[in-house]
């Protein structure tokens, strides 16, 4: 199934941000794929929009990182009580935040994301211990401060494993052109 999200200015009807996503069911027991069962289906059919998606299906290949291409590690990362949800499984919110422990520093300081793509490829839980890989491909992040932007290459594993293959854009931080963040008024923030 699709879900598709807009966030926009209440006032203004600007569009601030958008997300796609694709879900799929698991049959809790194999731990696999499954259809949706008929009754399942017949009970939320009635919520489906037939629209197109939000945003176009983002078809680039997620690369896979190793320790040879990834040029930034994160070791030890682990899931605290509030990450998990009721099914005792990592929260998928939690691992952009994971991705983002792996990123360079000079791109999280000058930087702002602009898009993410992430693939899930595995659950993982609270006894979970993984690594955060993170490559910036044609890119010298040192001096990143006043180029366009940058696409970083990450993956999160557990025991050589994938749980997360992702993307990430950055654009130069637009708070720099307004001048001193702190004279930024409450209503335009």
């Amino acid at each position: 199934m699709r879900r598709d999200w807009l966030v926009s200015n209440s006032e203004t009807g600007e569009i601030l941000t958008e997300a796609t996503s694709v879900w799929v069911m698991m049959n809790k027991l194999t731990r696999r794929l499954s259809k949706i069962p008929e009754e399942v289906r017949r009970e939320i059919e009635p919520l489906f929009m037939n629209s197109d998606p939000v945003l176009a299906e983002d078809s680039q290949k997620l690369v896979k990182l190793d320790d040879r291409s990834a040029e930034y590690v994160c070791k030890g990362l682990t899931p605290k009580w509030s990450d998990l949800d009721v099914n005792q499984h990592v929260n998928n919110v939690k691992y952009i935040g994971w991705i983002l422990e792996s990123a360079p520093l000079p791109i999280l300081e000058s930087r702002e994301l602009c898009a993410i793509t992430l693939q899930y490829r595995r659950e993982c839980g609270r006894d979970s211990v993984l690594h955060s890989l993170t490559a910036v491909p044609d890119s010298d992040v040192e001096n990143t401060r006043n180029s366009g932007e940058i696409n970083c290459q990450h993956l999160l594993r557990e025991d050589g494993a994938e749980i997360v293959r992702g993307r990430t854009r950055w654009r130069p931080k637009y708070a720099k052109s307004l001048g001193n963040v702190d004279q930024i008024s409450a209503e335009r923030a």
